[in-house]
């Protein structure tokens, strides 16, 4: 199943998708808001585990996943999207070609914008 396919439409319920959303916002912004901290000094090592354990991160992020897929097996079908997740790398899989060349696209950003 190509992940790329613009034809189809998956539907969530409007109040769903504002929740998963803010969850996602909510862990982005405070990620953000971590590394910050780290770079400059006020945040140690335990900070973000502290920020997981604290925010119940793993849970409100599984089941902003969990109704995410189900409103995808809706469209393609629960064995397509067993396949796609199982085909999804994760920690501790080698860091993906998608994500190093997103970080190097970051990195040439950021220099033009410090030149």
């Amino acid at each position: 199943m190509e992940a790329e396919d613009g034809r189809r439409i998956v539907a969530l319920p409007l109040g769903q998708a504002i929740e998963i959303a803010r969850v996602l916002e909510s862990v982005v912004v405070s990620l953000d808001r971590i590394g910050s901290r780290e770079a400059g000094g006020e945040a140690d090592v335990h900070t973000l585990g502290r920020f997981m354990t604290a925010w119940f991160v793993g849970p409100r992020l599984s089941s902003a996943r969990t109704a995410l897929w189900n409103a995808i097996a809706q469209v393609i079908g629960e064995e397509a999207v067993e396949e796609i997740a199982a085909s999804t790398p994760a920690f501790p899989d080698p860091v993906p070609q998608e994500v190093r060349t997103l970080i190097q696209e970051r990195r040439k950003w950021n220099e033009e914008q410090s030149t």
